[in-house]
């Protein structure tokens, strides 16, 4: 009995390494190709690979060839992978469900979509959250458009995706004008 445990431990230890050691590893948003655009996909019940590779085409086409489009996606729902994507600081646009949607956003972790976008328009996407690093502060936090939601994205409704579980977003280390021109490229 003694040794098992020391295994799970050895393993314990080991995975948690491997954690320390990827979040350690994030990668910065500037060092990649500026012509990459990255967006993540994650929704509560995973998202479909086939749905994923249909958002890839239409953007890429909407973007056109001077860029090129890559769409991720996990096959079932994990906080850990949802993490992980804010550590490598990669993605342009990651696409979430609600929840965690406001709970990043009370965190600062995505851009405001106020001067970008009708918040009237997208009024499922406006939550309380902090504007920049300074407002993480409950008392200091004020609505703001964070959000687009899918449901109103033309590009989700054109491959058939109609449920209304999915925000798309901007992490606050994204490029912001690319990361727009990709939600607007979205959502017309």
């Amino acid at each position: 009995m003694k040794a098992k445990a020391w295994m799970r431990t050895i393993g314990f230890a080991l995975g948690m390494s491997l954690m320390v050691l990827l979040a350690a590893c994030g990668g910065d948003k500037q060092d990649n190709d500026p012509n990459q655009i990255k967006v993540f996909i994650m929704g509560t019940e995973g998202f479909p690979q086939e749905y994923a590779d249909k958002i890839k085409q239409n953007l890429q086409q909407k973007l056109g060839n001077d860029l090129t489009v890559t769409v991720s996606t996990t096959p079932v729902y994990s906080a850990e992978k949802l993490v992980l994507e804010y550590v490598d600081r990669t993605d342009d646009i990651i696409i979430l469900p609600e929840n965690d949607m406001k709970a990043y956003a009370v965190n600062g972790g995505h851009m405001v979509l106020d001067n970008d976008f009708s918040a009237n328009t997208y009024k499922s996407g406006v939550t309380k959250g902090a504007a920049n690093e300074n407002d993480t502060e409950p008392t200091k936090q004020k609505e703001h458009l964070f959000a687009i939601p899918v449901s109103q994205m033309s590009s989700f409704k054109d491959i058939g995706y109609t449920r209304d579980d999915l925000y798309a977003t901007i992490p606050i280390f994204a490029n912001h004008e690319q990361a727009v021109n990709v939600l607007k490229a979205l959502t017309d």
